[in-house]
């Protein structure tokens, strides 16, 4: 059996490894929060190092327990700016500063009073813990899959380990030798495994995440945001599927941006995007949270409208056009005016055999119409 300072060392150049392997395994493109983690885990093993070393005369005693314990607060504080940096919620330096610092000084001050300050960093330590699991638990609502579970759960276990160690030191303040209670390192090699377990569902955070995004970007226009014309027909029939088994409503707007060539002619295409950008913007604020808005091809917008007749889309597609038609687009610092051409269509009632490219082509027809009889007008499709 490995002696507990030999079993120390060993568990630092695991947690090197481990730090290495997160690193190359993860695509540069990738790696939101992976250079935290990595350093997290390289300074998990300088303090293993460092604590395996005492007892050697190798360092002063002192100076070794404010690395160790700045090192190991450090490390934890970096593990939760690694979870905020997906949350796109970056952690201030000062924080990394004030848990190296706290820890220290809590060392320093306490050197020779070894079972409260075994207590005192223990709890800290354990709070800390609590923190990352409840950024982890807030990522899941974002991000589901299995990662952020592993990261709850063994965040969770983490904390609980350290409030034993301040428990332990508080019953058996003689048996704090973490070099020669077996107790103290039975903590220590618990506390790793969750490290293991937990840097196993930052991986899995990571890749759930891409996968995530993945699935965004084969879904959504790169432009606007909004969803793409493949979106538009896969939940436009299942729409339609709900509406003749419900037998509720369900209409179809197309808008086309007048004239929307001179734009593109007149200030370039960076123009006509940021055109684009605001007329989605305008678009979104007259629509429902269950409204789905996707952009049809160049400046042609199609929103597909649930549970709402012939009469509540045309209502709608009245007050996009007047919208637009009162706001102000910019190019640069150049104001424009915009209108729009709007056609409607919806579900007949009965019509068990209608598609979504009929539906959406009704709704075509219809703007043809606008555009022809005169452009910046709503116009409904006759019922087939």
């Amino acid at each position: 059996m490995l002696d507990a300072p030999t079993l120390i060392l060993a568990l630092a150049l695991d947690d090197l490894v481990l730090a290495a392997a997160l690193w190359v395994a993860i695509p540069r493109r990738h790696r939101h929060g992976v250079a935290a983690w990595s350093a997290s885990l390289a300074l998990q093993a300088l303090s293993f190092t460092l604590i395996g070393l005492r007892g050697q005369d190798s360092l002063i005693e002192v100076v070794s327990l404010v690395a160790i314990n700045a090192a190991s607060a450090l490390s934890l504080s970096l593990q939760l700016a690694a979870l905020r940096a997906l949350d796109k919620r970056p952690l201030a330096p000062t924080w990394h500063l004030g848990a190296a610092f706290a820890a220290a000084a809590v060392a320093a001050v306490l050197a020779r009073h070894p079972a409260l300050r075994i207590a005192l960093i223990s709890l800290g330590l354990s709070g800390a813990f609590v923190a990352v699991g409840m950024v982890a638990r807030r990522l899941g609502a974002a991000i589901p899959g299995h990662g952020y579970r592993l990261l709850w759960i063994g965040s969770w276990c983490a904390g609980t380990i350290f409030i034993v160690r301040a428990l332990a030191a508080g019953l058996a303040p003689t048996r704090l030798g973490l070099a020669q209670a077996p107790f103290a390192a039975l903590i220590t090699v618990a506390g790793h495994v969750v490290t293991l377990a937990m840097s196993l569902g930052f991986l899995l955070l990571l890749r759930e995440r891409q996968e995530l995004e993945t699935e965004r970007l084969a879904m959504t226009d790169a432009l606007t945001g909004v969803y793409n014309r493949r979106t538009l027909f896969d939940l436009g029939e299942k729409e339609i599927s709900r509406a003749r088994r419900t037998r509720a409503s369900l209409s179809v707007i197309i808008l086309d941006l007048d004239h929307f060539k001179k734009v593109n002619d007149k200030y370039g295409h960076l123009g006509g995007d940021a055109v684009l950008l605001r007329f989605v913007e305008v678009v979104r604020g007259c629509l429902r949270q269950s409204d789905v808005l996707t952009r049809y091809g160049g400046e042609e917008f199609c929103i597909l409208l649930p549970d709402v007749g012939v009469a509540g889309a045309k209502v709608v597609g009245e007050r996009i056009r007047s919208t637009v038609e009162a706001s102000t687009f910019f190019v640069g610092a150049i104001p424009l005016k915009v209108t729009s051409s709007v056609g409607v269509a919806a579900v007949p009632n009965g019509d068990a055999q209608i598609t979504m490219s009929t539906l959406v082509a009704r709704a075509d027809q219809a703007l043809y119409i606008a555009k022809r009889d005169g452009r910046n007008r709503v116009s409904v499709a006759k019922a087939a």
